[in-house]
């Protein structure tokens, strides 16, 4: 993870001089070009903190996955394979952002929470920390039956795929799709970027809308609006007939012809539709309390067959004409 070295400056003093090198001992990073080296300025050498003074300069290419973007994350890039871990721990392991700064050109690097329990069952996952290796989209996850989680034995695990795999250089990082900040957002907006990856070119997807009177509402009811996410992440175990419910918010000042499409009143907002983009578009209207046991008891007749769809005039979506706030994710 560190390339470490020791220089004797009685026996190199010229590079040492070269280097202005002039308290001992010396404890100098040298970052990637174009960074510039920095060293470690405490008289009380702690090597944790000069640890951590090398660890802020690694780079990470690690996407946090959630039920919004697994699927993207598998089918995009498909000639790279995927390592994907399994975490119970905040923030992202320092070994998973230097291996995926490492392979930045020929793995693309995963992580989902231990809150992700619809994955984690697909997975069968146990136990945390848990490291797969996906070759293909389609293909069966290789699962890390190793107990050491160095950065040495993650990196020796994916090694031994490496005939496989057939790992080359290439002249561009792997960058993927599953990074859009609206597939990052527990619940993301709708708008004409982000309605399509969540919802609309999803296979069997029934999107689930909470209509907010506008931007500034939706940002004020995030508490509710996150409450559709621990709802998804329960009807993630229940997929029935390859239904898959995904999870948005939509402000009906900013989209008034989508909103309108739901013949919903704005004093009555805020409210949850139940959208079929299907080639018969339809939708459903909530009608109780926009809280886990309600939503959950709609779902479930959806799912039984028994609720009852509205027709959308004319069988066609409104465009959408808003962008995705930028600033949405880093509100999270």
């Amino acid at each position: 993870m560190f390339r470490i070295t020791a220089l004797d400056c009685q026996e190199y003093s010229s590079l040492c001089t070269k280097e202005g090198v002039t308290r001992f001992p010396t404890f100098r990073v040298y970052p990637a070009f174009p960074a510039p080296a920095e060293d470690y300025q405490e008289d009380v050498v702690d090597f944790e903190k000069v640890k951590k003074m090398a660890a802020k300069f690694i780079s990470s290419r690690v996407v946090e996955i959630t039920q919004n973007n697994y699927d993207t994350f598998i089918n995009d890039n498909p000639g790279k394979p995927k390592v994907i871990l399994f975490s119970d721990k905040k923030g992202t392991p320092l070994i998973f952002k230097a291996l995926s700064s490492h392979f930045d050109k020929t793995l693309i690097f995963g992580l989902i929470r231990d809150s992700e329990s619809g994955l984690a069952a697909k997975y069968k996952v146990k136990q945390f920390p848990s490291v797969f290796l996906i070759k293909e989209k389609d293909g069966k996850p290789v699962k890390y039956e190793g107990k050491d989680y160095s950065y040495q034995g993650i990196f020796d695990f994916i090694n031994i795929y490496s005939e496989t795999f057939v790992f080359r250089d290439g002249e561009e990082t792997v960058v993927s799709a599953a990074s859009r900040p609206w597939l990052n957002d527990k619940v993301p907006q709708v708008t004409s970027d982000s309605f399509d990856d969540i919802c609309l070119k999803k296979e069997g997807a029934l999107c689930v809308i909470y209509l907010a009177k506008d931007a500034e509402a939706g940002k004020s009811n995030q508490g509710e609006i996150n409450e559709l996410y621990s709802i998804g992440q329960k009807f993630a175990s229940k997929i029935s007939r390859g239904i898959n419910f995904s999870f948005m918010w939509l402000s009906s000042q900013d989209e008034a012809a989508f909103f309108k499409m739901f013949d919903v009143s704005t004093d009555d907002l805020p409210k949850l539709v139940v959208l079929n983009p299907g080639k018969r578009k339809r939708f459903l209207v909530h009608s109780g309390a926009i809280n886990e046991s309600a939503v959950s008891a709609t779902l479930d007749k959806i799912l039984g067959g028994d609720a009852k769809f509205t027709n959308i005039k004319g069988n066609q979506l409104a465009e959408l004409k808003s962008k995705y706030p930028v600033e949405a994710t880093a509100a999270k």
